[in-house]
């Protein structure tokens, strides 16, 4: 434990004779274990959350290290052009990083998202059927402009929300049953497949924000970096391609930056 303390405080040292200021537990780091910010007129500094676990410390200072590396060399941070210009056409290589990347994602959060989602759906199939009873040409994949035209305000301003405010009384979705005792069971069904097709596309939103997020660049790279300095036969074994060419690049002191790490590791 001694010896990842010492680590954590020799590369934090580094990074300020680079100018990049680190605050380690003093913020919440924008909802992230760790975040780097700077560049341009901005000073550099790099974040890691009050709430990371004391054990992750270091991986997420060498991540955001490598956020660091990145914008010195391509201040864009959209390609691997800076490593690599063969990288971008190389499928075998992307293939690499892409499942390096993959075996790193939280694998709760990707499981709770993706159960909230087939739970959703199998209520609005569910709400689906209640209503074909009474309208059997109702479909999921367009308005139903009957039900629709037989709903009168403040009961209709649910179909586009789930909670609303009408002078002053409040209608939320969680309570339409009491607030709207009147609805038919088909009425009902239908504002409560609109509510949950609104929470299924923010799922959606969830999921395709994440799988952009983990595809970018710049993470494909920090997170190989983490990998292959902390784990190196597991980086050799999971990502041989790309290990190779960090190898090269360390050899010939290509990334300096890159090469301090690789030194304060080894040393410390």
């Amino acid at each position: 434990m001694a010896g990842k303390r010492d680590r954590i405080v020799t590369i934090t040292e580094y990074l300020n004779s680079l100018g990049v200021t680190v605050n380690i537990g003093k913020t919440k780091a924008r909802g992230n274990r760790g975040i780097f910010m700077g560049g341009g007129k901005q000073a550099f500094r790099i974040d890691i959350a009050k709430d990371a676990p004391q054990e992750s410390i270091l991986q997420v200072l060498i991540h955001e290290f490598a956020h660091y590396v990145h914008y010195c060399y391509d201040k864009k941070m959209e390609s691997l052009d800076f490593i690599n210009k063969d990288i971008s056409s190389s499928a075998d290589l992307l293939e690499e990083l892409l499942n390096v990347t993959v075996s790193k994602i939280p694998k709760s959060a990707v499981v709770e998202l993706y159960g909230l989602k087939e739970k959703l759906r199998n209520e609005i199939k569910m709400l689906s059927e209640d209503i074909k009873v009474a309208y059997p040409d109702f479909k999921l994949s367009s308005p139903y402009r009957r039900l629709e035209k037989s709903l009168k305000n403040p009961v209709k301003y649910l179909l586009k929300y789930d909670r609303v405010r009408v002078f002053y009384k409040v209608y939320s979705i969680e309570h339409i049953k009491d607030d709207f005792p009147y609805l038919s069971p088909a009425q009902a069904a239908y504002i409560m497949i609109k509510s949950k097709q609104r929470a299924l596309g923010r799922i959606n939103s969830r999921i395709s924000k994440m799988n952009r997020y983990y595809n970018r660049p710049a993470e494909l790279f920090a997170r190989f970096v983490e990998l292959y300095f902390l784990d190196l036969e597991k980086s050799r074994k999971e990502a041989p391609l790309f290990s190779q060419v960090m190898d090269n690049i360390l050899q010939n002191n290509r990334i300096p930056e890159l090469t301090q790490l690789k030194n304060i590791l080894s040393n410390v």
